[in-house]
């Protein structure tokens, strides 16, 4: 059996602000994941996948080249970034060319209001209100072992 692949595209400031949740949040759905289906799957995580020295930008390319599915952890600063716009971007022409565009599935870590704006006065915001996200506003302040967290990696 094929193992799926996936790529998690975040802001590392976010990440460290909220002490490691955002990158944590990765393993606990690629675990969970493994745990509902049986079936093993690959969430690339730069921190993870990258060592020192290595060609990180290269090594992110290779991956989205390869993936079967973008989850993008959104927050304010994640439209401001510069790479995560440009993975994002990436991955959603490259699915609209094979037709796999509901395979971007966005994740709302943190509220941006132009997300809530009928005309967004930027496109990648325009783009990602396309797609069905998932809405972890709340969910980031649960405790880790909470019912409510596991539920919602779960789902």
């Amino acid at each position: 059996m094929t193992e799926l692949k996936g790529f998690w595209s975040y802001v590392h400031a976010d990440d460290d602000v909220d002490n490691g949740r955002v990158s944590r949040l990765a393993q606990d759905v690629a675990a969970h994941f493994e745990m509902l289906t049986g079936e093993k799957i690959s969430l690339f995580v730069d921190k993870d996948e990258i060592e020192w020295g290595e060609d990180w930008r290269g090594k992110i390319d290779e991956s989205l080249a390869s993936i079967a599915y973008f989850i993008p952890v959104l927050t304010p600063r994640y439209f401001m970034s510069a790479e995560c716009r440009r993975e994002l971007q990436f991955f959603a022409r490259r699915a609209r060319q094979l037709g796999i565009e509901e395979l971007v599935l966005p994740l709302l870590y943190v509220d941006v209001p132009s997300l809530h704006e009928d005309t967004p006065p930027d496109d990648l915001v325009a783009l990602v209100r396309t797609f069905q996200w998932v809405d972890w506003r709340e969910l980031r302040f649960a405790e880790l072992d909470s019912s409510d967290y596991r539920r919602g990696v779960a789902r």
